[in-house]
């Protein structure tokens, strides 16, 4: 299922809508999914649970992950570009080589997190209630 909703998605985005279906996955688990390279442009996961799934070089351009459950995944080099990540727990999190360009991250917990640097930081929007590793605290 979470297969066809993949393909689907990237049919939505590469059509720019006119084929497929934009993926809704507001609240599902997908702890420990393996999404490696996946295209989730613009993709609605408000609330998922996504500890440990392993999202090395996805594609979240714009993506909501807006109070999501990131705790321990690897997005090394993903697209985070835009990406609302407000309210979401990346404790633990790889970010090493991750995109965050304009990506929100009110609120959002990066302690302990591998890979996250002052560069990734100053692109994204952050606020006092972001929670940084210590080494950016």
């Amino acid at each position: 299922m979470l297969e066809k909703i993949l393909e689907d998605h990237e049919k939505w985005f590469k059509t720019r809508g006119g084929e497929g279906e934009r993926a809704i996955l507001r609240g599902v688990d997908l702890s420990q999914a393996i999404l490696q390279k996946a295209i989730l442009v613009e993709a609605d996961l408000m609330g998922a649970r996504l500890q440990n799934a392993d999202l090395r070089e996805a594609d979240l351009r714009g993506a909501n992950l807006q109070d999501s459950q990131l705790q321990g995944a690897r997005l090394e080099g993903a697209n985070l570009t835009e990406a609302d990540l407000m309210m979401a727990d990346l404790t633990g999190a790889h970010l090493e080589g991750a995109q965050l360009d304009g990506a929100y991250l009110h609120g959002a917990d990066l302690r302990n997190t591998s890979g996250f640097t002052r560069q990734q930081l100053e692109s994204a929007f952050s606020d006092e209630s972001t929670r940084l590793p210590k080494n950016l605290g």
